[in-house]
């Protein structure tokens, strides 16, 4: 990474040029679109505002509704009787996002939400839940659970919804079923995973830089026609709530088809698209069988957001060079308006993070932590167990460490969390898993003894406690993903170190990496490279921790989710009030058509 210039110091990550060009995608090298696409600008980012705007509050002229796929809540039915309701996670910014906007402003916020799968009392947790004790027991954990089909009265329905409407988090459920089992009575949930197959078997690949091997296409048509009508479905269930003057929120990657089907609906519709995930070149997006369809339903928004500067890059040129229109990084002009390409970190609430790793049980854990290991140095680190979270490169770099600097033998210890896989692939997945335990078994026979373990595997089912117990004990973070698009761990270990200064490291292949610049930045296939990172962070001096601690904590304060809600805001409504809007459907109303005959196609094929 280049060294800030003196005269961009005062910028935020995302606008700096030391940090826009980094490079975030193997093989493709910087400048390489900038002369056919990009016109020499391509270090600019584009929807960002100061913070003296952001931080105002917009001016709306209705009221603010949140699409996201899954409600905060998982639901288990009793029939005939309240629905029991669970916070699904106690941290992500997309929540914190939610919390921010239905508890702020003059608006009103509603979230439409898919229910997630419902669970039965029948149903116990163990037939769904990893197990926490053994890694080979999570390595062949099926990744596809199969809940039960499930019949709920319309009685029922309509007490769930109640419920929803009454949380803090008002939420309208969307209900997904196919039309032949909806009927008078009730619906019918059957095969209630499906509705996540195309998004994270097809799509997450894809934006992961992966493809799956070829298989039959009458199955990759059912995927594609069940993420059609739950694309659909959100359509119609955000139809009913909406009244003109309202701004849509949509996130991520499972409802890509939705702006431009609201936009077919509601064509003076405001819609912003913001995507969690990376956002891969334009020749793997070329690779997906449904490329058109998609990014053709997000160019219905009117802007499309990306948490790094290259993945709307890509964007830009995946639409210029598989739908023909003409883009650059300010955005992709279609025939009928431009749709603008906004750059937002996603920020954390700072305020709820104290407050969670500050109190008096968390407190009572670290000194727990810190006592069982006193003496040594805490690596702390968080990754899915795939190939995108590294960790296998992570254990590499960690055993060539101990090897190259002997003096840290039996004076450090990795304390690994490993989370639920990314991508969807059961045979890879336990294939990796099994690396990972033979990589850990190789470094703790190597180096450990009978009371010293050096690595210490734990599955990420780690209650909230303990889990920011384990980032304050932390001496250094190691992050070692080869792709991903948003690290809420690395910009929360950086809060809960506010009073010992530990260093981070992370890889440059993360899209948070552009809000961590004082962190140490690695190339997670460097394996000698990450080994002196380790080693540099370890020994770092009292002072220059602090120094870069500093640092990275004053941009992640003014970086908030505050700011992140309302910059996401301020650009929505200056791209909609300066469009103009037409008359003529544009290639988002052709593509629309193409999704609507392609899902009748396709279900009568499945009939």
């Amino acid at each position: 990474m280049e060294p800030p210039t003196p005269n961009e110091t005062h910028l935020p990550p995302h606008e700096r040029k030391s940090v826009t060009r980094v490079p975030v995608t193997p093989g493709v090298a910087l400048g390489t679109y900038e002369s056919d696409y990009f016109g020499g600008a391509a270090q600019e980012t584009s929807g960002s505002q100061p913070h003296g705007v952001a931080d105002r509050l917009p001016t709306l002229t209705g009221n603010v509704i949140s699409a996201t796929f899954a409600t905060p809540h998982a639901v288990q039915y009793h029939q005939g009787s309240e629905w029991q309701l669970s916070q699904r996670s106690h941290r992500s910014a997309v929540l914190d996002s939610l919390h921010y906007l239905s508890d702020t402003g003059p608006w009103d916020h509603t979230i439409v939400a898919w229910t997630g799968e419902i669970q039965q009392p029948s149903e116990t947790e163990e037939e769904h839940s990893v197990p926490d004790t053994e890694l080979a027991a999570l390595s062949h954990a099926a990744p596809n659970p199969k809940f039960k089909d499930i019949c709920i009265s319309n009685e029922d329905q309509r007490r769930l919804e109640q419920q929803l409407a009454d949380e803090s988090l008002k939420t309208v459920p969307v209900w997904l079923a196919d039309k032949g089992d909806i009927s008078e009575t009730g619906i019918k949930l059957r095969d209630q995973h499906r509705w996540r197959r195309y998004a994270e078997h097809d799509l997450c690949a894809v934006l992961h830089y992966r493809q799956h091997p070829p298989a039959g296409g009458f199955t990759e048509g059912q995927r594609w026609a069940d993420y059609c009508r739950m694309n659909q479905t959100f359509a119609d269930r955000i139809s009913e709530v909406y009244h003109p003057g309202d701004v849509i929120l949509v996130h991520d990657y499972h409802l890509m088809l939705l702006p431009a089907l609201l936009r077919q609906r509601h064509p003076d519709i405001r819609i912003s698209f913001f995507l969690h995930t990376p956002f891969p070149s334009s020749e793997m997006v070329r690779c997906l069988v449904r490329r058109n369809e998609i990014l053709s339903g997000l160019l219905g928004s009117d802007v499309v957001a990306f948490q790094s500067f290259h993945y709307g890059q890509h964007f830009a040129n995946s639409c210029s060079r598989i739908l023909d229109l003409e883009a650059n990084h300010k955005g992709v002009y279609t025939p009928s308006r431009r749709v603008r390409i906004a750059i937002l970190p996603a920020g954390i609430n700072v305020s709820n993070i104290h407050s969670l790793a500050w109190s008096v049980p968390v407190t009572e854990k670290c000194l727990g932590l810190r006592k069982l290991h006193a003496g040594m140095k805490i690596i702390v680190a968080c990754d899915p167990l795939d190939r995108l979270g590294g960790v296998d490169k992570k254990l590499q770099a960690f055993d060539r460490f101990l090897e190259m600097y002997p003096e840290w033998q039996g004076r450090v210890v990795l304390l690994q969390l490993v989370g639920q896989a990314t991508i969807e692939d059961v045979g890879e997945e336990s294939h990796y898993a099994s690396n990972v335990s033979a990589l850990v078994n190789s470094i703790n026979c190597k180096y450990g003894s009978l009371g010293y373990m050096p690595v210490q595997l734990q599955p990420q089912r780690l209650s909230t406690d303990d889990y920011f117990a384990l980032l304050r004990s932390g001496d250094v973070a190691l992050f070692s993903s080869i792709r991903d698009g948003m690290s809420t761990t690395s910009l929360e270990y950086v809060v809960c170190q506010q009073n010992t200064y530990g260093c981070t490291i992370i890889s440059e292949f993360s899209g948070t990496v552009s809000s961590l610049e004082e962190a140490m930045h690695i190339n997670p296939w460097d394996t000698v490279g990450v080994a002196e990172r380790i080693h540099e962070a370890l020994s770092m001096t009292s002072d220059k921790r602090q120094a870069m601690h500093m640092a990275l904590y004053k941009r992640i304060a003014q970086n908030n989710v505050k700011y992140w809600v309302n910059t996401n805001l301020h650009c929505l409504m200056d791209a909609s009030q300066s469009r103009q809007v037409t008359k003529s459907t544009g290639p988002a109303g052709g593509a629309i058509s193409s999704i609507t005959n392609d899902l009748k196609r396709r279900l009568m094929v499945a009939s």
